[in-house]
């Protein structure tokens, strides 16, 4: 039943929506995650490196992969 869709397309021939997922959005999708999580995980290690030694300078990289994993 594609009742909702009439608003959007007026008439008796209104055509009924499939939705499929393309197979190279998910690889795409799933490289840039694995990329964000990577991303993370070492600006989460320059943090800590910094706060347990007193190295102040490694929080600007931090911020840097913080960034790039958003």
């Amino acid at each position: 039943n594609c009742s909702y869709f009439k608003h959007f397309t007026p008439g008796e021939t209104s055509e009924i929506f499939e939705v499929t997922t393309q197979k190279e959005y998910s690889i795409s999708a799933a490289a840039i995650a694995i990329f964000s999580v990577g991303f993370a995980i070492i600006g989460t290690i320059c943090v800590l490196l910094s706060f347990r030694k007193k190295r102040d300078y490694l929080l600007k990289p931090a911020s840097m992969f913080y960034t790039f994993s958003g």
